[in-house]
């Protein structure tokens, strides 16, 4: 029996040792003890934050669309400007003396461009039309045009009403056109036939312009 014992005690130590084995890997990993644990936790944070920028980064302003080459964005941010011409006001002033009839336009306009202008009179000897221009119209400024008249067509133009203006920026939309109608000024009457010369109340002139269609 006492041979017996250091062999039973060698035998008690190594199965001791194998339980404590044992116990050790059956505990869960501590912080820091798993690199593959510590990676997932790094990789986290940098899903999230690489998520945001592009949300962001999405959501253009309308110049920024517009740059990108967005048409909608575009449509949205020029509005009114593409139509040009802003606002204008006109006036036609026959003159019987030398046969002409000066028209004079106050513009405004969101940029320089090329602008088509028609000019006609209405009364009771008719319609009348003084011509067709094209010209070019600064930011802001005023454009006087002198129409030549013949005989009859003085006393038409004389006899007339009331004046309408067409005023279209070139490569625009239809609807963009400014009509501007108004009275003419009264014609100083000639000194040749023994009357004073006298000038009568400013005609005035109403059109709607290009912001106030697009509303």
């Amino acid at each position: 029996m006492r041979k017996l014992l250091p062999f039973l005690l060698v035998l008690l130590s190594l199965s001791l040792l194998t339980v404590a084995s044992a116990h050790a890997l059956s505990l869960p990993g501590l912080p820091g003890e798993s690199p593959a644990a510590a990676e997932d936790e790094a990789e986290e944070p940098e899903g999230e934050e690489a998520e945001g920028p592009e949300t962001e980064e999405g959501e253009l302003d309308l110049e920024e669309a517009c740059e990108a080459g967005d048409e909608d964005g575009c449509e949205e941010l020029e509005g009114d400007e593409e139509c040009v011409l802003e606002e204008a006001t006109a006036k036609v002033a026959p003159h019987p003396g030398d046969d002409t009839v000066q028209l004079t336009v106050h513009y405004e306009a969101f940029a320089p461009a090329a602008v088509a202008i028609d000019a006609r009179l209405h009364g009771s000897r008719g319609r009348l039309h003084l011509g067709s221009r094209h010209t070019r119209f600064r930011r802001a400024g005023v454009y006087r045009e002198s129409f030549a008249l013949g005989e009859k067509q003085m006393e038409r133009a004389l006899a007339a009403r009331e004046f309408s203006v067409e005023l279209k920026a070139v490569n625009t939309p239809r609807y963009c056109r400014l009509d501007l109608t108004g009275a003419p000024l009264r014609a100083k009457r000639s000194r040749r036939a023994g009357a004073p010369g006298r000038s009568g109340d400013r005609g005035r002139t109403r059109g709607k312009s290009a912001r106030d269609r697009l509303r």
